[in-house]
């Protein structure tokens, strides 16, 4: 049996947005809305929160210790490290790659993502930032990829970049693998559609979003698309 791990990237310290996890969305801090959430795809043996050492992350591990999930703490860099630690203490054979920036990260969506991985003799799949042009909207983006891969990059490259994007060096070099980018379904094909948090700015306008159409950490990624179409044209 393949045992398939999410984990689940996130650390107090955006240069951007300081904070950024703790934040309210809604009556619920950010970290709460991607673990409750990623929580519910029902293809996952299990789920790891993947911070850092840091004094300020202290928060994002008790707040992870309400959830039934690991805890991997390690270097604020070094994010490719943290992620293979993560691999090895969750005994992972594949690895589903979570930035906690996305509160609306969907269950159903990390399921369709896993299966679509599974089907095929695939080294990397994604269904995220409009790679390949599968026309998904951004916020509901994971990565999948075996562990034994991310242990093999994690050994070949010493590029800052890399090691600081989990993923990059499959990029990279592309031609080295095979790479699938998922297709979204249609009620989810609106490249146009933004739902990450960057900015505090960003933070406020899903704020106002989810108070004026009652979106919840159960709400669906296609009712969260339909809705937020219409607080586009409100």
């Amino acid at each position: 049996m393949t045992r398939v791990v999410a984990v689940v990237q996130a650390r107090m310290g955006s240069s951007r947005f300081p904070g950024k996890m703790m934040a309210k969305l809604g009556d619920q801090d950010l970290l709460t809305w991607v673990l409750t959430r990623v929580c519910a795809a029902t293809q996952l043996d299990q789920v790891v929160l993947a911070t850092s050492i840091a004094k300020d992350d202290d928060q994002l591990a008790d707040r992870a210790s309400k959830f039934d999930v690991l805890v991997v703490r390690g270097s604020q860099d070094d994010v490719l490290d943290r992620f293979t630690q993560a691999a090895k203490v969750a005994s992972a054979d594949l690895l589903v790659r979570v930035c906690a920036d996305n509160p609306f990260v969907a269950a159903e969506e990390i399921d369709r993502l896993i299966v679509a991985h599974e089907s095929g003799n695939y080294d990397y799949s994604c269904n995220h930032q409009q790679r390949l042009d599968n026309r998904y909207a951004d916020g509901f983006g994971a990565e999948v990829l075996s562990s034994k891969l991310l242990c093999d990059i994690a050994e070949t490259t010493t590029q800052q970049s890399h090691r600081e994007h989990v993923t990059s060096y499959i990029w990279d070099n592309s031609s080295k693998f095979k790479i699938q980018a998922v297709v979204a379904p249609t009620e989810l094909a609106y490249p146009e559609i933004k739902l990450d948090v960057d900015t505090p700015e960003e933070m406020q306008r899903l704020n106002e979003f989810v108070a004026k159409f009652s979106i919840t950490t159960s709400s669906s990624a296609a009712e969260i698309v339909r809705s937020f179409i219409k607080f586009q044209n409100s």
